[in-house]
């Protein structure tokens, strides 16, 4: 999505707005990290940004709305996961390259986790802002997952016939989960490098049509 070149009063932002914005952006993410987004003041956030309410109000109504602009910006299809989908893949490499995908993701939602929870979250419930940055995100995965898909379909004639689209969902669907379960402790000795190679093979499993074709 495009970044905002103007504020709530339809003003053209210049140098000095654009960088008052991305102060208050900032301030929001930094302060997001640290607990949740129901307890955040504007205040807080103004204070940290070392701007004015009155200023914080140029740029949004409620923090919400901040918080909504910092899920704007968080590329989750970033240029190096869409490099791993962007290289050939064969199937003696299908599942060294599911793990470099993983691992790609994985840290992305490491680096970020707060912003997409919180995103997420909002999304779930029903807030068709947050679900529509949520899908604008995802989308380019969601379609390059498809295609992987479809690709190794055609070289396998009589592999399972998995509908490409909702097999990319529930993929997605996964790793969104477990992205999130990976960065807790576990109470059943799982470990990160583990969970990303089983991750990884149900993703190369999914392409090279391993398994009883579905019903």
């Amino acid at each position: 999505m495009a970044k905002s070149k103007h504020n709530l009063y339809g003003q053209e932002m210049g140098a000095k707005g654009v960088q008052t914005r991305t102060k208050i952006l900032k301030a929001t993410n930094g302060l997001i990290e640290k607990r949740p987004i129901r307890e955040l003041k504007v205040s807080e956030i103004c204070a940290l940004a070392g701007v004015s309410s009155s200023t914080f109000y140029l740029y949004f109504q409620t923090v919400s709305e901040a918080a909504l602009a910092v899920a704007q910006e968080a590329n989750q299809s970033s240029p190096e996961i869409m490099e791993i989908f962007e290289s050939q893949w064969t199937r003696d490499n299908a599942y060294d390259q599911s793990r470099e995908f993983v691992k790609a993701y994985f840290a992305y939602w490491a680096e970020n986790s707060a912003i997409l929870r919180i995103r997420n979250f909002a999304a779930d419930e029903g807030d068709r802002r947050f679900f529509e940055v949520r899908r604008r995100a995802i989308e380019p995965i969601h379609f390059a997952i498809q295609k992987k898909i479809t690709e190794f379909q055609a070289l396998d004639r009589s592999a399972p016939r998995l509908h490409a689209p909702s097999a990319a969902s529930v993929l997605i669907a996964l790793m969104e989960r477990t992205a999130v379960v990976v960065l807790l402790p576990s109470a059943h000795k799982a470990t990160r490098p583990r969970q990303v190679e089983v991750v990884a093979f149900l993703i190369a499993s999914t392409l090279l049509g391993y398994g009883p074709p579905p019903n």
